[in-house]
């Protein structure tokens, strides 16, 4: 009997005790909360752009002469074709000035002869070709056998001049300074995907309505390319290296982005200028040091002075 008297005076004082303990340091630590280190990582600078694929350069196919009837068409959309290459063959309709006159008087044709072969028209017909003023690929027609051509027409037929591709686009006057000729571009186009282009041509003039200016990106010679086509393309203008953080680290409140930072174990919360986002990392251009550690999820039940357990994950 003594000895469970003992016993449970010993517990009573042992517990008390440990629970004390136990109480202390759960203060002392504060909550646990996940935290990274504020690092420095370069970001590619890049300026979007968006606008549609048009023709580096266009030439136009026409007939020599009004009131011819376009007779056969040789080629069509997206063909490849050669300087010099006959795309359409045009006769005058019956019936009209310029057929010939009835054969010449002068008795029968010599018996026994071969039958003629062809080759040139005989003088007077006004039989004639449409041909390709340049080299490069068919983007559109308005050739239909049987119409009558005219010069005042839209021309029968466009010809993309070697095959070269561009986007052109718009870009607001505040990025433009960034620009330059010779930087790499990386082109999203509608139903194809990415294609690599190169800054070609930046605008001198201003459009003031839109306060913007035109480039060109040049994409090369890739047959899959349409003009007309829209596209969006991301210039990369330089690398830009600053302390990074992951974006789910930054809060926005009334006053703009915000950070809570651990430090001495206690929350401070700073405001921060948000600088190039990749991905879901985030550069801070000031307020955030190399090896600063940030909470990773801040949200509104972390206060400023909050005493904390900052933990790193493995």
């Amino acid at each position: 009997m003594l000895w469970c008297v003992t016993g449970l005076a010993l517990a009573v004082v042992t517990i008390p005790g440990s629970s004390g303990a136990q109480d202390r340091r759960g203060s002392a630590s504060g909550m646990a909360v996940t935290v990274e280190r504020a690092h420095r990582e370069c970001f590619a600078d890049t300026v979007r752009v968006a606008g549609t694929l048009v023709a580096r350069e266009e030439s136009f196919a026409r007939p020599d002469m009004d009131g011819q009837r376009i007779t056969q068409i040789l080629v069509e959309d997206g063909d490849v074709v050669t300087e010099g290459q006959v795309l359409a063959r045009l006769a005058r309709p019956e019936g009209q000035p310029g057929q010939g006159g009835p054969p010449a008087q002068g008795g029968p044709p010599a018996q026994g002869g071969p039958p003629a072969q062809g080759g040139p028209p005989a003088q007077g017909s006004a039989a004639t070709t449409v041909q390709a003023p340049a080299g490069g690929m068919i983007i559109g027609t308005t050739a239909q056998v049987g119409a009558i051509a005219s010069l005042s027409a839209p021309p029968l037929f466009r010809i993309v001049v070697g095959r070269e591709i561009e986007l052109q686009a718009e870009v607001p006057m505040v990025r433009v300074a960034k620009l330059k000729v010779g930087q790499s571009a990386r082109v999203e186009v509608a139903g194809l995907g990415e294609v690599v282009g190169r800054l070609r041509f930046i605008a001198p003039d201003i459009d003031p309505q839109a306060q913007a200016t035109r480039v060109r990106i040049s994409l090369g010679k890739d047959d899959r390319l349409r003009v007309g086509t829209f596209a969006a393309a991301l210039v990369e203008v330089g690398t830009i290296c600053a302390s990074t953080i992951s974006l789910s680290a930054v809060l926005y409140g009334p006053q703009g982005p915000i950070v809570q930072v651990v430090r001495n174990n206690r929350i401070e919360t700073r405001p921060i200028p948000v600088g190039l986002i990749s991905g879901d990392k985030v550069q801070v251009r000031e307020g955030l040091n190399e090896g600063d550690l940030v909470v990773v999820r801040a949200g509104s039940f972390l206060r400023e002075g909050d005493e904390v357990r900052p933990v790193l994950p493995q």
